[in-house]
Formats: structure tokens, C-alpha cells, sequence
């Protein structure tokens, strides 16, 4: 990979691209771990993986206490469904991931990547205007252990009083075991995700009461067809709603073309629709023009992680991600913009109210 480019040339770059005319973009599929669906011997080696932890507990271990005891709730609170469903014209909500994962930018470079700390992260995250945070606890697709969701939820804690408070913290995982259940509730977590084609109906109808019954949280229905492909999407998104009740889906795996169309099928008043947007291996911000053309075909929010990450600077050989960059990135997917008259590389908020910034500013 080549050394970067000193930042005056990636600024003139960034602007001269900014003044291009909306130009047709091509809308790539790109499968999220997590999002694919797991295996049988995956999904069986997850759960091994699951009791095994159980296992190693003292029987008076929080977990273990929430296994057999439950948790003191007074029913979910549904603060996802709530805070993202749309109240206006325009308006996207934010989900925004936190994982340990190397972006895909920086894979094929021999860089080191410094990864950014939670507790920045949380508080960047909130400041900026997103709407939901997800800890990625998936240990292949993830890598967040729970001292990454101990930190996130102190750090949305000391929020309470203020606004914007604390933002809803989703357990993002694949979910095949209630014992995730019982972490999640006792890590403080609001919400959990279950991925429909992974568990199947049943099994996702049981988990889904069991979180909701027995923990009080809320279960997001991750709907992302690797079996079926693009065309399995409507069906699996039908499931969720007709046969485990869902209000809340996580949609993604497919491309941008089966992920817009399908909005057609599935609008509703009583759910709300997350679409994943996947972060691309360069340098560009085409994912919050993506954003901008699936809330326009009708999706109430977006669910992004390493494009959060993506741009930051060098010392050296190590790349660090500005929690500037952070605030930009979602403050952008949050704009009421539309790539019929603007383009994502062109202005977008800063810090300060009212600031603007260009793409070649922030790679500084």
C-alpha cells in the first residue's frame, strides 16, 4: 500500500471531488459477519463456546443468579423502537457500532491500528447525534469483551441528568443461548440482537420471550438471508413480522438494490427498519450517500460500525481514528441531504453547530 498522501493533495482532491455533479454510484453487497447467519457447526460451537463460560461461574455470580432468579424489570422498555422510529421528513436515526475489528481499509496495509477507546467513543457518539450504541460482543466478528460494555455503559451513565441523555446500549451478538441473555441484562445492556435465520422461528420466538419476559430487554430481529440470497430477504423480513411479532429489524446482507426494494413490502407503522451499511476499503464517504438513498426508500435508521473508524491519522506505521472523524461521520448520515443535489465528499458538519468541514480536512 502506498505511504498516505501529504494532506494538502488528499484536501485539493477531496474538494475538486466535492464540486463533481451527483453522479450514479454503484451499490456494492458486502456480508457482515455477523449478519450472514451462522453454520450448524458454528452455531454449535457458539453454544458449547456459551456454556462453557456458565460452567466457570461461582453459583453466586451475577449470571449465574440471573439464570435462575431473572431480572427485577418492569417489562422492556423499548427505547430502540421508540428513539428510532421516524417522527419527520428527512429525519435518519444512527445506530452506531463499537467493535475491535481492523477496518477494511487498513487490512491489506502492513499499518498497526491503535483501537479507540470505548469511553471516547460513547461520549463522541452521543455528542454527535446517534441514536443507539451497539457493542459488538460477537467474539470472532466483534472482539468486545465486557470491560468494553462496563465502560460504555458507565460512560452513558454519567448522561442522565443531561441532554442528550444516555443512549440505549445494544448486546450485539449471535445469539443462540440464554446465557447471552443473562449477560446482557446484567451488563446493563437495553437490548439484544437475535438473527432470524440463524435460530430459525422457534427457537427465535423462545429467545425473544425469554429476553423480553425474563430480562426485559428489547430483541432486535436481525434479517439477513445468506441461504435464500437477495431474494430470501422479503420472505425471512415477513417471518419476523407475522410469525415472532418483531417491531424492530435489522436488515442487511444483500445488496443496496434488495435492501431499498424490499421496504415496499414491509412498510408499517408498527415496525422499524434498520438497514446495515457496510463501510467500504477506501478512503471516500459514499456510505452516508448509501444512508441518505435507503432512508429515502423508506428506512427509518441505519446501522454503521467501521466507517466510524475509518479516517484518522498516522504516526509512523500507527493509525489512530479521530473521535472528530466519528462526530463528522454521523452528524453526515444524519444530514438531510440527498445525493440527487449534493454528493457526501462535498460539506458536511463538524464539531460546532453550524461548522463545515471537507473530506481532505478531516484525513489531516
Amino acid at each position: 500500500m502506498p505511504r498516505r498522501r501529504p494532506a494538502l493533495i488528499v484536501a485539493a482532491a477531496a474538494l475538486a471531488q466535492a464540486y463533481q455533479p451527483p453522479r450514479a454510484r454503484v451499490h456494492t453487497t458486502r456480508v457482515a459477519p455477523l449478519q450472514a447467519g451462522f453454520a450448524a457447526l458454528q452455531r454449535k460451537a457458539k453454544e458449547k463456546e456459551q456454556r462453557a463460560y456458565l460452567d466457570n461461574l461461582s453459583d453466586d455470580h451475577p449470571v449465574a443468579v440471573a439464570m435462575k432468579e431473572g431480572i427485577k424489570h418492569d417489562g422492556p422498555k423499548n427505547n430502540c423502537r421508540r428513539i428510532l422510529k421516524r417522527k419527520a421528513r428527512g429525519a435518519l436515526g444512527v445506530v452506531a457500532e463499537y467493535n475491535r475489528r481492523v477496518p477494511a481499509a487498513l487490512k491489506m496495509s502492513a499499518a498497526e491500528y491503535e483501537q479507540p477507546d470505548a469511553t471516547l467513543v460513547s461520549d463522541e457518539l452521543r455528542a454527535a447525534g446517534a441514536n443507539v450504541f451497539a457493542i459488538n460482543m460477537e467474539s470472532v466478528a466483534g472482539g468486545c469483551e465486557e470491560a468494553d460494555l462496563d465502560a460504555a455503559v458507565a460512560e452513558q451513565a454519567t448522561a442522565k441528568e443531561d441532554f442528550p441523555g444516555p443512549l440505549p446500549i445494544v448486546w450485539m451478538d449471535a445469539v443462540v443461548d440464554e446465557v447471552q441473555l443473562a449477560r446482557a441484562a446484567v451488563g446493563g445492556a437495553e437490548a439484544v440482537t437475535l438473527n432470524l435465520e440463524t435460530l430459525g422461528v422457534e427457537r427465535c420466538n423462545e429467545l425473544k420471550g425469554v429476553a423480553e419476559d425474563k430480562y426485559g430487554l428489547e430483541a432486535l430481529i436481525v434479517c439477513a438471508p445468506r441461504a435464500a440470497g437477495a431474494e430470501g430477504l422479503v420472505p425471512l423480513m415477513q417471518q419476523a413480522r407475522d410469525d415472532v411479532k418483531a417491531s424492530v429489524l435489522v436488515v442487511g446482507g444483500v445488496a443496496f438494490d434488495a435492501m431499498a426494494s424490499a421496504v415496499k413490502e414491509m412498510k408499517s407503522d408498527d415496525l422499524v427498519l434498520i438497514a446495515r451499511v457496510d463501510a467500504r476499503d477506501d478512503q471516500g464517504l459514499e456510505e452516508a450517500e448509501e444512508a441518505w438513498d435507503l432512508r429515502d426508500a423508506g428506512y427509518d435508521a441505519v446501522w454503521v460500525s467501521d466507517v466510524l473508524y475509518k479516517f484518522g491519522s498516522f504516526s509512523g506505521n500507527l493509525f489512530a481514528s479521530s473521535p472528530d472523524t466519528i462526530t463528522s461521520v454521523v452528524k453526515a448520515m444524519k444530514s438531510k441531504a440527498s445525493t440527487k443535489f449534493a454528493r457526501a465528499s462535498g460539506a458536511f458538519s463538524g464539531k460546532g453547530e453550524g461548522a463545515k468541514e471537507y473530506l481532505g480536512d478531516i484525513l489531516m
